[in-house]
């Protein structure tokens, strides 16, 4: 990460990981952009979520460029392996496509500007901690985006069901790679995924204190507009629904 960012077992995306949650929705269609922008005009928590959604997945392009950008100082120097790098390239291209389609459909990021809290920095330099630290984080995004199908479905919204379901299977990608990374046997461990939470707040209370979206004494600052123009969208396909 640019400055530095910070631990595993600790991110653990009804504000923030709502973030997590629409972010899911991010990648929503042209055609089904005007009915989500419609439901944010008229249903202020769903508004709420998407603008959530919009700032968790700036962040996550902000946190994954920073780790790309500092890749080669990771493990005292041995830097972080060529593959390791390619996906997490990868995670950020898809990130990003996520933002782009909120933002298309109305949202906006509460912030763009984001901090590394001094419990976070080693993930800034050790590899374990990091992918430890991208499995904690996936796991609760995912929580939340099947959280987030669960409520447009009572929303009578099916087709934002389906898309927040179509993300959440890409952040379970991310968290079996994680493993893998961490040498975790097996890295696909689970045969149903969790659902640990109602609603997408109670996911975003889990992310909230970590600091990343203001804390006193930050050890970095990191800047969304400082990675989005960089991002690699090499050998990603699927950006949209």
């Amino acid at each position: 990460m640019v400055d530095r960012i910070a631990s595993p077992n600790e991110l653990t995306r009804r504000r923030f990981a709502v973030t997590a949650a629409a972010a899911g929705l991010g990648a929503i269609a042209a055609s089904q952009l005007a009915t989500l922008n419609a439901l944010a005009q008229s249903t202020e928590s769903v508004a709420d979520i998407i603008n959530i959604a919009a700032t968790a997945e700036a962040l996550a392009v902000t946190l994954t460029g920073a780790v790309i950008a500092g890749a080669k100082g990771y493990d005292g120097g041995r830097g972080l392996s060529p593959m390791l790098v390619r996906w997490v390239k990868g995670i950020q291209a898809e990130e990003q496509a996520h933002y782009q389609y909120l933002t298309k459909a109305g949202a906006k990021a509460l912030t763009l500007t984001f901090t590394v809290p001094q419990n976070l920095v080693p993930i800034t330099t050790d590899s374990k901690a990091l992918l430890n630290f991208v499995v904690a984080a996936e796991t609760i995004f995912i929580g939340a985006y099947i959280a987030a199908a669960a409520e447009f479905a009572a929303l009578g919204q099916p087709a934002l069901a389906q898309v927040a379901f179509q993300i959440c299977g890409v952040e379970c990608e991310h968290r079996d790679l994680a493993r893998y990374g961490a040498g975790a046997v097996p890295p696909n461990n689970l045969g149903f995924e969790q659902a640990p939470f109602r609603t997408v707040g109670e996911a975003a209370a889990k992310v909230k204190s970590l600091g990343l979206l203001g804390t006193p004494n930050a050890a970095a600052t990191l800047r969304y507009a400082d990675f989005a123009s960089t991002v690699d969208f090499a050998g990603v396909t699927g950006l949209a629904p």
